[in-house]
């Protein structure tokens, strides 16, 4: 079966619409300098500060004080780890070097 010049050129054409609609729904990258993110703009992308404890033995238990990284007041905990303080602030209470 032959085809006239036509329908050939008819057959090109509709498949470069195909290829241009996909690269005209492609993402490009951005360069960091170039990009309208800020580098912590969720709350899930910025860093959980840490706190370094100091440990205290009371009558009772071991507990562990810490300056805050935000409100700087000292906060006793009786953990290590994830920590709410009571100002509200979220940080990890860990020791340095500790993996």
């Amino acid at each position: 079966m032959t085809q006239n010049s036509s329908e050939t050129r008819h057959a090109l054409h509709a498949g470069s619409r195909e290829s241009n609609a996909v690269v005209a729904g492609t993402t490009v990258p951005q360069l960091a300098s170039t990009a309208h993110q800020d580098e912590a703009l969720f709350a899930a992308d910025r860093p959980t500060p840490i706190a370094r404890p100091v440990p205290v033995q009371t009558s009772g238990r071991l507990e562990f004080a810490a300056r805050c990284p935000q409100c700087k007041s000292w906060h006793r905990h009786i953990g290590l780890g994830e920590k709410d303080a009571p100002c509200g602030a979220h940080y990890l209470l860990e020791f340095k070097g500790a993996a």
